[in-house]
């Protein structure tokens, strides 16, 4: 018989394994398929920690004489993926893992004024993506922008030779 502290129960004896394991991944999400077969859902468990890293491990009774199989992976989740919405589903022996993604930002582009046909706007949104439009005084507000960097990087320069 057993008591609380296990003091009458023989050590068990582990063959750890690495399951075969799946990506499908689709522009909203991702979905990690871990064969699993012989494993009941309580037998498993599915954490993610503070540092974004998924664990997947699971142990399983082999037979009646104390031989245990189990398995331990771990995986680094990327930064565009929404933790809080991670789910998964044992079923005919498969794990699945569906990690869903954040939704992607469009890039910003800034095309040269020869490119761009004139407005009266300075920017404009075109299918997602912002065009620069260069207006008339645009070389002449540059100009004064560089030559006060100039300046500022000439003083810095001076007070810091001391001269």
């Amino acid at each position: 018989m057993e008591n609380e502290a296990g003091v009458n129960n023989p050590s068990r004896i582990y063959t750890d394994f690495e399951p075969y394991c799946i990506w499908h991944r689709k522009e909203d999400n991702e979905t990690l398929h871990v064969h699993l077969h012989g494993f009941k859902k309580e037998q498993l468990k599915v954490r993610i920690d503070n540092m974004r890293i998924l664990t997947i491990a699971g142990e399983r009774p082999l037979d009646g004489n104390n031989k245990w199989s189990r398995f331990c992976k771990q995986i680094k989740l990327a930064d565009n993926i929404k933790v809080n919405d991670i789910s998964s589903n044992l079923a005919g022996g498969i794990l699945s893992v569906v990690i869903p993604k954040k939704p992607t930002t469009l890039p910003m582009s800034i095309s040269l004024a020869s490119e761009v046909p004139q407005m009266d706007h300075t920017a404009t949104e075109n299918a997602g993506v912002w065009r620069l439009e260069l207006d008339k005084n645009m070389g002449i507000k540059v100009g004064v922008v560089l030559a006060f960097l100039l300046l500022g990087f000439g003083v810095y320069v001076k007070c810091l030779c001391g001269k």
